[in-house]
């Protein structure tokens, strides 16, 4: 059982995320840990029972329907070394995606941040025996050399507009020319991987064409305590 963590340079420069009182607030990191469910299986088999749907605002299907095994919450917290604050019955927290790299439905992975910013986005892996490549990765816009959501500090450095700039990162968000990748958790069935919310991100690649072949994961969106975070001392 592996449980991976390492730290991203540069975020305190790049995004300014909510802190408690003494300055207490989040620090990047990428945490890894394999072997998450004691059985992916039945939670597969839960996933492709479900209704996938095309959203107009994210890359891939999702369905609106969660899946909570018990004491999934504090298996997060012990894991993620954090208090969770907010742990929604729904909103897509606990929801699962496919995304597709060939067939009528198949996507480039687009790069972006999770809202809310200061969250924690955790993703588990379901589709067994995918190469490691079709993990996930986070990125570092080259021009304007941001990692994560910008702010409007950012936009005043850049002599932009916070709009403006935001615009900017959606129009070269399937460009990979136009970023530089900075770290790597790769696809390993039964993975867990997870890093705050405003890091920017994406898929590395999609994989297959439909719901029993594809790159099948599901994705917790997290409020937490930044105050009580291991991972920031």
């Amino acid at each position: 059982m592996t449980n991976n963590i390492g730290e991203i340079t540069g975020w305190e420069e790049q995004v300014q995320l909510k802190e408690g009182p003494g300055g207490a607030g989040p620090i990047p990191f990428l945490v890894v840990r394999d072997h998450f469910y004691e059985n992916p299986e039945n939670v597969r088999r839960v996933a492709q029972s479900m209704k996938f749907i095309k959203h107009s605002d994210v890359t891939g299907y999702s369905t609106d329907d969660v899946y909570h095994e018990r004491d999934i919450r504090g298996r997060l917290e012990q894991i993620l070394g954090v208090k969770i604050t907010r742990w929604d019955r729904g909103d897509g927290n606990g929801c699962f995606y496919e995304a597709y790299a060939r067939g009528n439905r198949k996507e480039v992975p687009g790069i972006h941040c999770d809202e809310p910013y200061d969250d924690i986005t955790a993703l588990v892996y379901l589709t067994p025996d995918l190469p490691s490549v079709y993990g996930t990765s986070l990125w570092q816009h080259i021009s304007t050399g941001l990692i994560a959501a910008p702010n409007r500090t950012d936009a005043y450095r850049l002599g932009t507009t916070l709009t403006k700039l935001r615009d900017r990162l959606e129009r070269d968000s399937e460009n990979r020319r136009l970023w530089t990748e900075i770290d790597r958790a790769g696809y390993r069935y039964n993975r867990l991987v997870a890093y705050p919310s405003g890091l920017l991100h994406s898929a590395t690649r999609h994989y297959g064409s439909n719901l029993q072949n594809g790159r099948l994961y599901q994705t917790f969106r997290i409020g937490v305590d930044w105050r009580t975070c291991k991972l920031c001392r």
